[in-house]
């Protein structure tokens, strides 16, 4: 339990440096960073990134989640869809997209909740 929660630790640290000397110290909030902000795919391939939710899983705001697993299937990047009153949700977790059926409480428009 120790040993893994050093891992964890270790790894969390690592992440955190990773964000703070984004690109060559170019910063974590400067114009060629990957952050929150809008990000397009060409983005994403230069900075090295396996996962990206442009709406970090805001079932609310409907996003597009880019991915090197689904460029290496041929596939494009998945945007969010409604499906009924369902909506399908993709995103990342440990920077490898997830997809989430998620059913909205007052209906899906537009790949999103309304």
């Amino acid at each position: 339990m120790v040993q893994n929660l050093k891992i964890l630790v270790f790894l969390m640290m690592a992440i955190g440096a990773l964000y703070a000397f984004d690109n060559l110290n170019q910063g974590p909030l400067s114009a060629n960073s990957v952050t929150g902000f809008a990000v397009s795919e060409q983005r994403i391939t230069q900075q090295d990134v396996n996962c990206y939710d442009s709406d970090n899983r805001d079932h609310y705001g409907q996003g597009t989640t880019y991915a090197r697993l689904f460029a290496a299937n041929g596939e494009g990047p998945k945007q969010d869809v409604c499906e009924g009153n369902s909506l399908i949700e993709y995103y990342c977790v440990f920077n490898e997209p997830q997809v989430e059926f998620y059913d909205c409480e007052n209906g899906c428009f537009n790949g999103a909740c309304a």
